[in-house]
């Protein structure tokens, strides 16, 4: 979370000085838009008043948790579940592990998304019990809530979620003869769908706009790895990238076990650990904890295991035998699917199909993230299951069968990893080797401490498993089955909390949160205090004390060359992987063997990239004054000659051939853009920015012939217009990723004004739809509450 306060602080400060709104920000990766990181609309979405209420008692954490109970305890009494069993299921799907640990590492958006999730299924439940008023109601809130709050990978895996289900509620009525009644529930679903896309249409086009352009986009260019395995180009993300946090197959086992695969990567460990012991043995400094690396799966990294709960597995397995309602089976078939599509590439032979074929799928990367949909139907069959027992619905002697197979499954499994830990898991990781291989005796004291983990895992979850079980068989055997049906509520509630806090708590704890505010943690340091006395209008910062493409202190204070951003500019990824990091290789190479300020001035000679960019400062060491990069070519500037290339990768590949000061690359595809035949040097000529706000810039330009001007400004076409003497001319793409335009001779006032006009126009159209929806959304729950009064007059 904290990464996202230095995003865009230039929107920011513009908005509270100046009143001014901007969708484009200077502050990360040399420019670009500002609707994912900060943006203050002109259009509000209405809907965003339901939610205030509850994201006001605290956006960053309670209210995501809160939200999800709510929700989830909404579609509990829409399956008519009664009210401490309603509360026990929404803490089971509240309190899963992967909601806290996505609070503890800031997926904000993600988690709200996810906690809006059981509106959208309790609103098709309505629909097809035929109660269509508030089933369109809830069901238009759940999408448009979903969508406004901006996760549109957690969006997208409820939509192929509400197909199964759909499809299954259909089959259902058909296989019932009621034709007529499904043809009627689809169409007010299409209905439902069209009432929630227009409120959303702003939220849905700034998704659809970063598919094209963002990283998630298809690359222009063919890399050499694609030619040798002949291998198909994404049309979104390389699938070697998107594909990296893919769940292992037996890592699944964690769904039932939290911590069988070591928990997180860089779990805590007490001093009783074997690592703990060895460590301090090899003359080590700690205090009553440790960190340590006890995650040994195939991931990169993780922050921690997703974990169900032992009780709502066991209940999952239990609630498919009783339950007969076949819906069950398209509910039990979509959780197949999405624990599938979690492997990514550890089950190739479905998710390489899907990925090239599935409708957007190939934007999205971590298909670990797939597990929230399974992680919402463990807990829905669980519970619905549950419930059919505690209400007597299902045959006393089949719950008793399906009781005892089911603790003899899920029970078994935790028996045989608690007993025989390492007959079934390897506990050895890779990366071992990487971080440890000076102290060979850490390894094994680390493979020892996550057999520990995953015994002690197993073990806890039997217990768990044991005592619901003990619940439910006394449930069966009671003759008063009214308290009986309250204690085992109530007992399988509280079983419930302590199953799952007791996890959470070590991936989110009191200890997660700052108590300054977001922007308090950023400090300036010498070199940040250096570089702001420097009062021109703009100019970019290098940092590479730090990790440049994965911080945001920098952009806090400067215009960055580098940020933190899951979706950047496509172009600009390609530009960072191809120009940009041999660049920062070559000044660190320089800085090893420098001997003097010279020489290490000579090395911006050969980083014409970071020149072109007018990245003016480097940042090598917080506590130093910064590098001046004399060789910076300024904001704008004209070039004596310019290039046409067919292609991308003849476009990349001639940055390597130019000095960009001299010299533009442009795509052929730009060719009737340029209005200059011949380019006549004038030495005579000056171009200067003399205004600059994040959204509109303001040039002078003076020159005695006709050229051609580069400013080192990032190329975006869904929203940059150009004029000269307030009158719309053309500007167009050089140098991979910079702006361009043709000026005149004389003297002259360019400008450049960030305008999106077709996101602006589906915002007007989201912000009157929302209003509408919202409006209506009122009407009907005073129509209804009135109602309800005058029936209870009535009745009296």
């Amino acid at each position: 979370m904290q990464k996202a306060a230095g995003m865009a602080t230039d929107v920011e400060e513009y908005y509270k000085k100046e009143g001014g709104i901007s969708a484009w920000s200077g502050m990360m990766f040399s420019g670009m838009p500002s609707y994912q990181t900060r943006f203050y609309n002109n259009f509000p979405n209405y809907l965003n008043y339901l939610e205030k209420p509850i994201k006001a008692i605290d956006y960053t954490g309670a209210s995501m948790i809160l939200t999800a109970l709510i929700c989830f305890y909404i579609l509990m009494c829409i399956m008519d579940i009664k009210h401490w069993l309603a509360i026990a299921g929404a803490i089971a799907f509240s309190f899963a592990s992967y909601n806290f640990i996505i609070i503890a590492v800031g997926h904000i958006t993600k988690m709200y998304v996810i906690a809006f999730m059981p509106l959208t299924i309790g609103g098709i439940k309505l629909l097809f019990r035929k109660n269509w008023l508030w089933g369109i109601v809830v069901f238009t809130l759940g999408i448009c809530l979903s969508v406004v709050n901006g996760h549109i990978q957690i969006t997208y895996y409820l939509f192929l979620f509400c197909i199964f289900l759909f499809v299954g509620l259909v089959v259902d009525k058909f296989r019932k003869k009621e034709y007529l009644f499904s043809v009627k529930a689809s169409g007010m679903i299409v209905l439902a769908i069209v009432f929630a896309i227009l409120p959303s249409m702003g939220s849905l086009y700034i998704n659809y706009e970063a598919s094209q352009e963002s990283t998630r986009g298809q690359s222009n260019l063919i890399t050499v790895k694609d030619k040798e395995e002949n291998r198909r180009q994404s049309p979104g993300l390389d699938i070697d990238y998107a594909f990296s946090w893919s769940y292992g197959r037996s890592e699944l086992l964690t769904l039932l076990i939290p911590r069988a695969y070591g928990g997180s990567s860089i779990e805590t460990l007490d001093k009783n650990s074997q690592f703990y012991k060895t460590y301090k043995a090899l003359g080590g400094k700690l205090g009553t904890t440790v960190k340590a690396p006890t995650y040994w799966g195939n991931q990169p990294f993780t922050a921690g295991p997703v974990y169900f709960g032992a009780i709502v597995c066991f209940l999952f397995v239990l609630g498919m035998c009783v339950i007969e309602n076949p819906i069950k089976w398209w509910i039990a078939s979509a959780s197949l699917f999405f624990i599938f599509l979690s492997l990514g590439k550890n089950f190739m032979l479905l998710n390489e199909f899907l990925f090239y074929h599935l409708p957007m799928y190939s934007k999205f990367r971590t298909p670990a993230m797939a597990l929230v949909i399974p992680g919402m139907t463990f807990p829905l069959i669980g519970f619905w299951g549950l419930s059919q027992i505690l209400n007597e619905k299902a045959d006393s002697k089949q719950i008793k069968k399906s009781l005892i197979k089911s603790f003899s499954v899920i029970g078994g499994i935790c028996l045989l990893i608690w007993i025989m830990p390492t007959v079934f898991l390897g506990f050895n990781s890779p990366t071992d080797e990487q971080f440890l291989s000076k102290y060979p005796q850490l390894i094994d004291a680390l493979i020892a401490d996550r057999c520990s983990l995953a015994s002690n895992d197993a073990l806890r979850s039997f217990v768990f498993i044991l005592l619901t079980s003990i619940l439910i068989f006394f449930f069966l055997q009671s003759k008063n089955k009214k308290a009986g049906l309250a204690i085992v509520s109530i007992g399988i509630l509280v079983l419930i909390t302590i199953d799952m806090w007791g996890i959470d708590r070590h991936y989110l704890n009191y200890k997660s949160f700052a108590s300054q505010k977001l922007a308090e943690s950023y400090k300036k340091t010498a070199s940040d205090e250096f570089i702001l006395r420097d009062t021109s209008l703009s100019y970019r910062v290098l940092n590479i004390s730090r990790d440049t493409f994965n911080e945001t202190n920098t952009s806090f204070f400067h215009k960055s060359i580098g940020g933190y951003h899951a979706a950047k500019l496509k172009r600009y990824q390609e530009l960072i992987d191809h120009r940009i990091i041999n660049e920062i290789n070559t000044i660190y190479s320089v800085f090893q063997t420098a001997t003097s300020f010279d020489e290490l001035q000579n090395v911006f000679k050969n980083t014409p990239t970071l020149n072109m960019l007018n990245a003016k400062y480097i940042i090598y060491h917080p506590d130093k004054e910064p590098l001046i990069n004399l060789q910076a070519n300024g904001n704008a500037w004209f070039v004596s000659k310019f290039v046409f290339v067919d292609n991308a990768n003849q476009e990349m590949k001639a940055l390597n051939n130019i000095n960009p000061q001299q010299t533009a690359i442009i795509n052929k595809d730009f060719t009737k853009s340029i209005k200059i035949k011949n380019i006549v040097p004038d030495s005579t000529s000056f171009i200067q920015l003399v205004e600059y706000k994040p959204n509109y810039l303001k040039y002078i330009s003076s020159t005695t012939f006709d050229q051609l001007a580069i400013f080192s400004e990032i190329y975006y076409k869904n929203g940059w217009k150009s004029f000269i003497d307030q009158k719309p001319v053309e500007h167009f793409r050089a140098d991979w990723t910079l702006r361009a335009m043709c000026l005149p001779a004389g003297r002259h006032i360019v400008e450049f004004r960030f305008e999106p006009d077709k996101y602006n126009l589906f915002a007007q159209i989201s912000s009157i739809a929302s209003l509408i929806i919202l409006l209506g959304f009122v009407g009907i729950l005073i129509f209804q509450l009135g109602k309800s009064f005058r029936f209870a007059m009535i009745k009296k």
